[in-house]
């Protein structure tokens, strides 16, 4: 038993060097909207699974979304409260990133696909306002690349909140293709 937690904890791990970088998606071939996907880790404790983290654009422009993608069944974690247009629960999310402010995130939550990197039976936290552009930024500058970003969502009834935990990577050149579109100010 000790060997097959030693190996489902090894495979949960945050990506690091080369490993570590954005993926590039385009959902549905004749539509311009663009995603920019890392992978990462989210712990519940005393469970550790696998997580994304995705920033997404229209190519012609309109507003940043993000989007943590997390299997709750694999951490424990009750979306209920999150999920569906009748949601009690919209967060907010905390995303923070050491020498940044952190910013506060109300998210909806729905079931969604595996995407590009398989978390399991995924749940999807989307936020589409609030300071998304101030999140994407921080990965998008070079004084970023290999710091830490964490995101806490908070559980249902006062628990522990689950975190998800993302390095951003050394090379941030298709976050900035895809989260250019939507903000005001571009990114150099």
């Amino acid at each position: 038993m000790f060997l097959w937690l030693s190996m489902a904890s090894a495979q949960s791990a945050i990506p690091s060097g080369a490993a570590n970088l954005w993926l590039f998606e385009q959902p549905v071939q004749a539509a311009p909207l663009y995603r920019a996907r890392i992978a990462g880790t989210a712990t519940y404790p005393p469970y550790t699974g696998n997580a994304t983290l995705a920033f997404a654009c229209r190519a012609d422009g309109g507003s940043l979304s993000m989007e943590l993608v997390i299997d709750p069944k694999a951490l424990g974690f009750d979306t209920d409260p999150y999920e569906g247009p009748d949601a009690m629960a919209h967060g907010p999310v905390t995303v923070s990133t050491a020498g940044s402010d952190a910013v506060k995130l109300k998210v909806s939550g729905w079931f969604g696909d595996g995407g590009a990197f398989n978390v399991g039976t995924p749940f999807i936290f989307g936020a589409s306002s609030g300071d998304i552009s101030a999140v994407a930024q921080q990965g998008a500058t070079e004084s970023a690349h290999g710091q830490v970003v964490t995101i806490e969502v908070p559980a249902n009834a006062g628990g522990k909140p689950m975190t998800a935990t993302f390095r951003w990577p050394d090379d941030n050149a298709v976050l900035k293709r895809v989260i250019t579109p939507c903000l005001r100010t571009h990114v150099h």
